[in-house]
């Protein structure tokens, strides 16, 4: 019979050499609530928007119901819905240009195409033929148009507020060629940069309010130009340098290191 540190000892031994099991991986998928957070704000704020454009700003929109001789609460609207304009869009393509890298990087170009195309793109086309010709129909009857709906069809295909979905999708669409003219001089994972500096913060207001300023002189701001169905040209300095912004954000600073070595 062995004796009681003997079985001490080899009970160790046996506990020493039990294989370690592998700890199992953290999914690389982390959830950004703070994004989900401020989508959801900037969704909401996207609604109050567009009602004070049917209810005070007197805005081209499907229903219009002004306040009657209420200059306050009109003008108040109408002051609610400039500030909106300014940022709160601008907000949409920064976060949608941040996830556009990583999904490219995930799917590759052709399957990030067809994704992009079929969740963008078929929304796009039913609101396009469907909803919007839909939603129109008050809006042509109220001016007294007496035209079959049938006979008016045609003039009620429109993007309407899909505006976004349809610039989105030129924007990845951009992005998918960009990185494939650049596919062998871009190396994301191979630097890590820091936040921007003061400087060049400073720099980028500079820039886009510069590039603003100038697109303003020849499409000023509410003037409708019907390229592609977009309802005005001149807030597209700020998405299209927001949508590379967030990009950036997540792809590093590997778009200036690549137009440095150009």
């Amino acid at each position: 019979m062995s004796s009681l540190p003997e079985q001490t000892t080899r009970s160790g031994v046996v506990r020493d050499i039990t294989p370690i099991q592998p700890v199992p991986q953290a999914s690389s998928r982390v959830r950004l609530f703070f994004l989900d957070h401020l989508r959801a704000a900037l969704t909401i704020l996207v609604v109050l928007h567009h009602l004070a454009v049917m209810y005070g700003a007197n805005a081209a929109f499907y229903y219009l119901e002004p306040p009657k001789n209420d200059l306050v609460a009109s003008l108040g609207l109408l002051v609610f819905v400039l500030i909106n304009q300014g940022y709160f869009m601008g907000f949409f393509f920064l976060i949608s240009g941040y996830f556009t890298p990583g999904s490219f990087d995930h799917k590759g170009p052709a399957t990030f195409l067809k994704d992009r195309l079929l969740r963008l793109g078929i929304p796009l086309l039913v609101f396009l033929f469907v909803l919007n010709p839909l939603s129109s129909i008050g809006l042509y009857y109220w001016i007294s148009i007496k035209t079959p709906f049938i006979s008016l069809y045609p003039s009620m295909i429109g993007v309407g507020p899909l505006w976004f979905v349809e610039m989105l999708l030129f924007f990845c669409l951009g992005f998918v060629i960009w990185r494939l003219a650049v596919r062998s001089r871009v190396q994301p994972s191979e630097r890590v940069f820091g936040p921007p500096s003061y400087l060049a913060v400073g720099l980028f207001i500079l820039a886009l309010a510069a590039a603003s300023y100038l697109l303003r002189i020849v499409v000023p701001l509410g003037l409708t130009i019907p390229i592609f169905g977009f309802p005005t040209l001149s807030y597209l300095p700020q998405y299209l340098s927001f949508f590379i912004l967030g990009a950036i954000a997540l792809f590093g600073l590997a778009l200036f290191a690549t137009l440095r070595n150009m």
